[in-house]
């Protein structure tokens, strides 16, 4: 087993609900984790992201959202921020990001529950307030805006939260991707617009 193969199986194939687990010998704690970098981590990141329909195919709704959870709010994600990562690294695995939300969440979702959010759900609108990635950035904006773009109303209500956060830090950038989409999406849900309409202003919760 290489460290990717490693990596994915130790964050993806363990039982959703079963917090033991950490403490279990794994390959990829063993042999890889000691001599990580962020140039690796970056790596895998990018390589999971732009593969994820059919890496992540073979698990449960439940242990996705573990798995990435684990990534985004366990901070592996902030490689891709790092300045010890080669730009075209960094952005390649930022723009990976969209093409999660596309094959994993777009495509795993396909109701919506207002209360009581399922992890997968919780995942997908919580993606952009923890991610630790520089919500200013022009990369980051790109992304934000391509997410909306997706026929999805989980993965446009989790870029709104991003991009309601990201107002803070582009205060002009922010309400022109907003009020594209808006254009765009005349006949979307009047509480999704509304949603929209708070974004653009930084007004999210």
């Amino acid at each position: 087993m290489n460290g990717f193969d490693a990596w994915l199986a130790y964050l993806f194939d363990r039982p959703a609900d079963d917090d033991s687990w950490d403490g279990r010998p794994h390959a990829w704690l063993d042999r890889y984790a000691g001599q990580d970098t962020p140039v690796a981590a970056a790596q895998r990141i990018r390589e999971l992201f732009g593969n994820a329909g059919t890496l992540l195919r073979p698990h449960s709704d439940d242990q996705v959202a573990r798995g990435l959870l684990e990534i985004v709010d366990g901070g592996e994600l902030h490689a891709l921020c790092s300045p010890r990562v080669p730009v075209v690294l960094r952005t390649g695995g930022l723009r990976s990001i969209v093409r999660l939300f596309a094959e994993v969440f777009a495509a795993r979702i396909e109701v919506e529950h207002p209360r009581h959010l399922p992890k997968l759900q919780h995942a997908c609108f919580m993606f952009f307030d923890i991610a630790p990635i520089d919500l200013g950035d022009d990369t980051v904006l790109d992304v934000l805006e391509d997410t909306l773009a997706l026929p999805s109303v989980p993965c446009q209500r989790s870029a709104l939260h991003g991009l309601g956060h990201a107002y803070w830090k582009s205060p002009q950038q922010v309400p022109a991707i907003v009020d594209r989409w808006l254009a765009r999406n005349r006949h979307a849900p009047a509480e999704l617009r509304d949603y929209a309409a708070g974004a653009r202003a930084g007004q999210v919760m």
